[in-house]
């Protein structure tokens, strides 16, 4: 499989959960590209709810992008106690019909209405924080206009070998602030806006996980 094919679990490291990227995206799809993928107007559900999480009750935990198998989920849940989260505020209805072999995704009209007034009401008035490398990026209409847009997924990406250019966040406590923040007043924090390829998402099997986050 290709590595823009593979799919991924998203987890909080410090709470244990995990999520499936691919019941929140539009397409059905937990790949970066899948996850990544932004309507113009109507934003991309998997991140809102996400962000949602981050500015609340996962709010300075450690978060990382897992490869999804059968193998990840059992270690996962077998050996690392971890669960998946259920407490949605918000799902993302959709239909999947075949019509002649092929997959025909579709989303009703209020669907849509739905999802364009969360991101009105979310853009330009929160910011995206590392809190361990004092970087941050501002939530606003430049997460709309590209095509192959994985902003913000490199803060997920994870790597071998964490290098101060490799883009990674991985294992960062990150969250979401109000733009005005006082965190701000805190220490001094730089932004940060960055635009990386499908191969940046780094991938991290199951040895790795055990060696790098395993109890």
């Amino acid at each position: 499989m290709k590595e823009t094919e593979q799919q991924h679990l998203l987890v909080n490291l410090d709470k244990k959960k995990m999520m499936d990227p691919a019941r929140l995206t539009w397409e059905g799809d937990s790949s970066v590209e899948g996850m990544s993928h932004t309507h113009p107007q109507l934003g991309n559900p998997f991140q809102y709810v996400f962000f949602q999480l981050l500015m609340k009750e996962w709010k300075g935990d450690r978060i990382a992008l897992v490869v999804d198998s059968k193998e990840v989920r059992e270690y996962l849940l077998k050996q690392e106690h971890y669960t998946f989260y259920q407490s949605y505020t918000k799902k993302l209805l959709r239909r999947v019909r075949e019509e002649a072999g092929i997959s025909v995704i579709s989303i009703d009209p209020s669907e849509i209405i739905r999802w364009k007034k969360a991101w009105d009401g979310f853009i330009n008035q929160f910011v995206l924080i590392n809190y361990d490398s004092h970087l941050f990026m501002t939530i606003d209409t430049r997460l709309f206009k590209r095509t192959k847009n994985v902003m913000p997924y490199f803060v997920l990406a994870q790597a071998e070998e964490r290098t101060d250019d490799n883009g990674s966040w991985a294992g960062d406590r990150i969250g979401i602030e109000p733009i005005d923040t006082a965190t701000f007043d805190t220490h001094d924090y730089f932004e940060m806006f960055r635009m990386i390829g499908d191969k940046s998402a780094c991938q991290l099997g199951i040895e790795d996980f055990h060696r790098r986050h395993g109890g």
